[in-house]
């Protein structure tokens, strides 16, 4: 089983001061999203989520809340994953959720050494298994963003949305991710990098996506067809 790339491993640590100094710069908006849910529903803005980090160890990942609060954690009730459609998601959550600025408290699990700027996104427990695959892909932190939300992230809320009950999802969307991430942790380099930070910024602003990182996952990941083949048919239909 080959192992990380030299690249993520050195970048590894150069995330950690880069977080350092974006937490001081995006800690005014994140104060004022605090600041926001305080005032729309009364309960705290940050919670922790349990996440599988680097070896197996397992971690509370700081998110923004995007839900409605049903227990003394912040957190809300129901499905483990959550829907395109999920009546659980605040209107503020929402907005919020659409410019992924939920994600921004995890620069302090960046800062920590917890998880990484760029990398596979980190899964909850009972998605993750003893197994070579996993081990694979657990051999460095999880990441912010990385290429698999950008590849499978549409298809899989479709799998979600037919399949409510998870099974849809640790079936099929889990083996995908997995092949995705175990090719991104063994090939990182500066140049995959950069194309996935372009394609993530793509992601996020007016006029699409690009398909040069969709071309390069095709080529190099087989398994990925099923969320390559679905983005396919969106693209199609625009």
């Amino acid at each position: 089983m080959t192992g990380p790339s030299f690249w993520i491993r050195l970048r590894m640590r150069v995330d950690r001061v880069v977080a350092v100094a974006l937490l001081v710069v995006t800690s005014p908006l994140m104060a004022v999203l605090a600041v926001l849910f305080r005032r729309h529903d009364g309960h705290t803005a940050f919670i922790t989520v349990p996440r599988v980090g680097r070896d197996g160890r397992t971690f509370g990942m700081w998110k923004l809340r995007s839900m409605r609060v049903d227990d003394d954690r912040g957190r809300a009730s129901g499905a483990a994953l959550t829907a395109s459609a999920d009546d659980r998601v605040t209107p503020v959550g929402s907005r919020m959720r659409s410019l992924h600025l939920d994600e921004l408290p995890q620069l302090l699990n960046v800062a920590r050494g917890e998880m990484c700027l760029l990398g596979p996104r980190p899964e909850a427990p009972e998605f993750v298994h003893d197994t070579d695959e996993w081990a694979s892909v657990l051999a460095v932190p999880p990441g912010i963003a990385g290429p698999t939300q950008l590849i499978v992230g549409d298809w899989e809320r479709t799998e979600i949305d037919r399949d409510p009950t998870g099974a849809a999802y640790e079936d099929a969307v889990v083996p995908v991710k997995l092949a995705i991430d175990g090719w991104y942790v063994r090939s990182a380099t500066p140049a995959l990098d950069l194309l996935v930070a372009i394609s993530l910024l793509r992601h996020v602003l007016p006029g699409g996506e690009g398909p040069a990182l969709q071309r390069r996952v095709r080529r190099c990941v087989p398994p990925a067809a099923p969320a390559l083949e679905h983005l396919a048919r969106v693209d199609r239909a625009r």
